[in-house]
């Protein structure tokens, strides 16, 4: 649970963290992370994910939008009628986990990669589960900060870290044979070149070590153009395909395990993303989210959720890999 501040609850009881307002005196307008017809390339893409997720406002955003005031920003699976985006989110975080413990035990002696570890959530949920060892390696030094000042909170910052880093470069040479398992969750719509990736990741994962990561993706056969509710918001090089997926797993040197296909959680996901807009534009205006920006975002989710009602045109859910053990074929 967020810890509770002197604010209006958001819709799924729980509290968005203290904010400072921005300062209106400046000439900034702030408008944040409209990505309206681009997609970036490699070298850009950094520059627009902070720009997306690492502002102190669109940290605010996306916890509760997302988060529903928690640390697991990303898509859920609905378990329940009654369930909103904190609910779902957290069990995502759970399948993930109990898939990457099926791929491979995971144990208190063991070091996890979290890879794009955003709020901390995954980093948080696997070292309370295992007992393991945590890294983050993430773009943005204000979502590191919320991630580690909750690890203190929880009584785990022994067992996790945070570092800043890109995706998008090669990854420390240090890291070589270092970690026994990596977690991504919707990181890797953000990474220019997914093979030259996940072939770093081999390269950092010990022998027989399992690679388990969730992503936004187009569905199989989906014109980029169809994908457009997502990508005007979203700082993306281009949209994978689950087929695509396992091509580079395969591609990369990983062998390719399974993938669990949770795109039908999509649309129900995109409408909770409006009713939380909905029910907490007051306080989000409060704290300084323009309506702008929160009409776009209304627009943009409308879009998202009807075509995919329509077409289902986004794909969603959880791929596993492994790297091969020793002397395994």
């Amino acid at each position: 649970r967020a810890v509770a501040v002197d604010t209006p609850e958001c819709a799924s009881r729980t509290r968005l963290p203290p904010f400072d307002p921005p300062d209106h005196r400046s000439n900034r307008t702030v408008t944040m992370a409209d990505f309206v017809d681009k997609q970036f390339t490699k070298e850009e893409v950094a520059d627009k994910v902070l720009e997306q997720y690492d502002e102190e406002i669109t940290r605010v955003f996306y916890q509760c939008v997302m988060g529903g005031g928690g640390h697991d920003i990303h898509f859920g699976i609905y378990k329940n009628p009654e369930d909103g985006v904190k609910e779902s989110s957290a069990y995502t975080t759970e399948w993930m986990m109990t898939q990457m413990d099926w791929a491979k035990t995971i144990k208190p002696d063991m070091h996890v990669l979290d890879l794009g570890s955003g709020h901390g959530g995954g980093s948080h949920a696997m070292a309370q589960r295992f007992g393991c060892k945590v890294t983050g390696y993430n773009l943005g030094p204000g979502q590191n900060a919320l991630n580690m000042e909750r690890c203190k909170e929880l009584g785990i910052d022994h067992l996790v870290d945070a570092q800043v880093g890109n995706i998008n470069n090669p990854l420390p040479e240090e890291w070589t044979g270092k970690f026994d398992a990596v977690w991504s969750c919707e990181v890797l719509c953000h990474a220019g070149d997914k093979v030259a990736l996940f072939k770093e990741l081999v390269r950092c994962l010990k022998p027989g070590g399992v690679f388990v990561f969730s992503d936004i993706m187009g569905a199989d056969g989906a014109d980029e153009k169809a994908l457009k509710g997502f990508t005007d918001r979203n700082a993306t090089t281009f949209m994978g395909r689950p087929s695509m997926y396992i091509d580079f797993i395969k591609e990369s040197g990983f062998k390719y395990v399974t993938w669990w296909d949770g795109s039908n959680h999509l649309e129900r996901y995109f409408r909770n993303m409006l009713s939380q807009i909905a029910e907490n534009r007051p306080e989000m205006n409060a704290k300084g989210i323009s309506d702008q920006y929160l009409d776009n975002w209304v627009s943009s989710l409308t879009e998202r959720a009807d075509i995919q009602k329509e077409k289902g045109v986004f794909a969603w859910g959880v791929f596993v890999a492994r790297k091969p053990a020793e002397g395994e074929l």
